[in-house]
């Protein structure tokens, strides 16, 4: 699955450990670099549309 696809549809606490697998490009792409880091589960990323509840990483 490309980005667009599993990346954007869903948060990344939502991934299912076949689909990491699957799609390890994807992830790679939205853990780069971080900025945001979600205060419920603690997982990074470049945007905020994947965490369940973003905040700024520098904050």
């Amino acid at each position: 699955m490309t980005e667009e696809g599993i990346g954007l549809a869903k948060t990344l606490c939502d991934w299912k450990s076949k689909e990491i697998e699957k799609d390890l490009a994807a992830l790679a792409k939205l853990v780069k670099a971080p900025e945001y880091v979600c205060r419920k589960c603690a997982r990074v990323a470049n945007t905020k549309k994947v965490l369940c509840k973003p905040i700024d990483l520098e904050a």
